[in-house]
């Protein structure tokens, strides 16, 4: 067996993923680009709440993988009925999340003035997050759909509807920024009410979708569909919440970050918005490599084929490393024309073509850090993952990043500086765990 035979199907199947996620990171980049032509106190505002809630989304989302991976090694073993129960209780189990992500929300709009942002920025942005809040809860049940279709290798349908979204979010979001005939302009908290509408479409679609294939019916996917099963919500739990704890320890410095930089002016939170929507983007690469890794791997081990493990594992790092080299030079050589797609202001652009040359510094480190999480994903080794994230991020990356800002004195950027350090050990102790894995088998 030879490790390009093995990285042919992955590279197959994450192609697509990887398409998915840059759609669905898609959104989030029109609404900021949107709200910088807009004004620089709507930009600050949609950055902010967006930050905010994709705190709560990614923890959510992070559970919701472990129903991936579990269908995934059920498919792996070619089991119709742990397939369809995996589905079943995940509807059920991301049902209780998506309740509870509506409530955070909710509550997640009174951060910014308990935090101390500036007045303007957080009335605004308080007011994106209570609009935004009954789309959050669909938005957390739809990923049952897209966690089936990924665990099953066919993520085609996902991709379409995410690429559909684009083109409507950018219609809804001139509607409701703007207003058009007897609708009124609603500024930030229209953007949030388009983003909610694609919440809605997107699992109308999803689950329609799976029901229509033909492709899904010998799976029988709502057939006699289960009552909750406790014990095995209970298992994905266990799964997920240590993946879903990493993703939000990483996510919580970044957030931390912008919290940091909202309670100076419009200016530096636009400039360092402009820097996580980039680091954004090229973040959903190694993301949709890593999710084709945990279904790859996943289905390896549960079939028992330790070789095939130790080849995607292997092969997918060494593909990550090579993507985020390039994606590196992006930022170094064309950093001021980055900024200058958001805003027109010069003291932003300034800013942020700073910010963005630390961006290229974690580019590798970023990239490893996810692919091995993936890895070690599809291996159910979701524990040690998250001690590393608590390790690099906040014992090691925050302290530095507080360091640079306050007693370094060299602004936002002294920031960023803290978030390289964490996110390069949070990276190199991931790779030894995936290599310590690998030989251990």
């Amino acid at each position: 067996m030879r490790l390009r035979d093995e990285l042919r199907p992955t590279l197959r199947l994450a192609i697509p993923l990887i398409l998915m996620q840059l759609l669905s990171f898609a959104l989030p980049v029109i609404d900021t680009i949107m709200a910088g032509r807009h004004g620089d106190l709507t930009l600050a505002s949609v950055a902010l709440a967006a930050q905010i809630f994709s705190f709560i989304y990614l923890f959510m989302a992070g559970c919701a993988l472990a129903i991936t991976a579990a269908i995934s090694q059920s498919n792996g073993r070619d089991d119709r009925a742990q397939i369809r129960r995996n589905f079943q209780q995940g509807i059920w189990m991301l049902a209780f999340l998506g309740a509870a992500a509506t409530v955070l929300t909710v509550i997640g709009a009174r951060v910014p003035a308990w935090l101390g942002s500036a007045p303007d920025i957080a009335r605004e942005a308080s007011r994106y997050l209570l609009t935004l809040a009954p789309g959050a809860g669909i938005c957390i049940v739809g990923l049952a759909g897209r966690c089936f279709l990924e665990g099953m290798a066919f993520p085609r349908t996902t991709v379409l509807v995410q690429a559909l979204l684009v083109p409507t979010n950018i219609v809804g979001n001139y509607i409701f920024l703007y207003g058009v005939g007897p609708i009124p302009a609603m500024g930030a908290p229209g953007m949030a009410l388009s983003t909610a509408l694609c919440y809605g479409i997107f699992a109308a679609f999803v689950f329609t979708a799976i029901a229509r294939n033909p492709r899904w019916r010998p799976y029988r996917p709502y057939q006699r569909f289960a009552r909750p099963d406790l014990a095995a919500i209970r298992r994905y739990f266990s799964v997920g919440l240590p993946i879903a704890l990493a993703l939000v320890m990483e996510t919580g410095l970044f957030t931390a970050v912008g919290l940091i930089v909202s309670r100076t002016n419009a200016v530096n939170a636009a400039a360092n918005q402009i820097a996580l929507n980039y680091a954004g983007i090229s973040f959903m690469i190694p993301l949709g490599l890593a999710n084709a890794l945990t279904i790859r791997c996943g289905n390896a081990y549960g079939k028992g084929d330790y070789v095939a493990l130790r080849k995607r594992a292997l092969g997918g790092m060494m593909v990550v490393a090579i993507i985020m080299v390039f994606m590196a030079l992006i930022p170094l050589l064309f950093r001021q024309d980055i900024a200058a797609l958001y805003s027109s202001n010069p003291d932003i652009i300034a800013i942020a073509s700073s910010i963005l040359l630390l961006v290229a510094l974690f580019q590798i480190g970023d990239g490893m850090q996810v692919c091995t999480a993936g890895i070690l994903r599809g291996i159910h080794d979701t524990r040690m993952p998250m001690v590393y994230a608590f390790i690099g991020y906040w014992l090691i990356g925050f302290p530095a990043a507080l360091a640079g800002y306050y007693f370094l004195d060299i602004g936002v950027a002294g920031l960023w500086i803290g978030m390289v350090v964490g996110l390069t050990i949070t990276a190199a102790l991931g790779v030894r765990r995936v290599l310590w894995q690998i030989r251990k088998r």
